[in-house]
Parts: structure tokens; C-alpha cells; sequence
């Protein structure tokens, strides 16, 4: 039997601009997964890269991240048409019931930075 657990938070990104700004400075405190760019579009996912045990922790933790960028990336960042923080869990059976709490504060933080709150959940293998 699997236990439903917290995986991480990721930023996902998208925009039709230049982004390499702010995936570079984000990159010096925090882990870019992927950074894609083609003729239309850039997008990347980034997440933390400290050992961070709930999602209010890990979303706290990138918006300082964002919050310490230049304002050269926080120019690129306004150009974003997708800043969404992604929480993942993995599924499971066990424990019966299963919570992570997010923060009045916390939401009016994503809120003030203009992204988005997004949930994937992984099957159990």
C-alpha cells in the first residue's frame, strides 16, 4: 500500500518574450527543471531547491526568490501569460484522510504577484 504524500511546488511559466532573464536569476536559489524556447513561445518549471515539507513552505520560499529578481526579470515576469505554482502529491491508500494547508497570507501573496494555484495528483504506481 502507497501513503498519499507532498512532492514539491513548481513554478511553471509561459510567455511569448524573452524569459531568460528570470529563469537565470531564479535559477542561482531555486531549480529550473526545464527551460524550453522555440519560435513562439518560452516556458519553464522551476522549483525549490531546498528540502521543504509543505506546500505553503515551498510557494513562500519562490515568491522570495521572485521577489529578490531584478527588475529586469520582474519586467519578463509581467510579460508571462502562465505563472502558476503546480503543488504535486502522489497518490495513495493510506492515511484514511489526507491535508496540506495553504495560508490566508500565502494566497494573498500569489494573489499580489499575479499567478495562479494549480494541483496535479500522480496515480499510485
Amino acid at each position: 500500500m502507497s501513503e498519499i504524500q507532498f512532492l514539491n511546488v513548481d513554478l511553471e511559466l509561459e510567455s511569448k518574450n524573452d524569459i531568460s532573464v528570470l529563469v537565470g536569476e531564479l535559477a542561482k536559489k531555486a531549480i529550473v527543471l526545464n527551460y524550453d524556447k522555440d519560435d513562439y513561445r518560452q516556458s519553464a518549471r522551476i522549483e525549490a531547491d531546498t528540502d521543504i515539507k509543505t506546500p505553503d513552505q515551498a510557494i513562500n520560499h519562490l515568491c522570495e526568490q521572485l521577489e529578490s529578481c531584478s527588475r529586469n526579470a520582474l519586467k519578463q515576469w509581467l510579460t508571462c501569460s502562465k505563472r502558476t505554482f503546480d503543488i504535486g502529491f502522489n497518490s495513495g491508500t493510506k492515511p484514511k484522510c489526507f491535508n496540506q494547508a495553504i495560508k490566508s497570507d500565502t494566497l494573498l501573496r500569489i494573489s499580489a504577484i499575479d499567478a495562479g494555484l494549480e494541483i496535479t495528483i500522480y496515480p499510485v504506481d
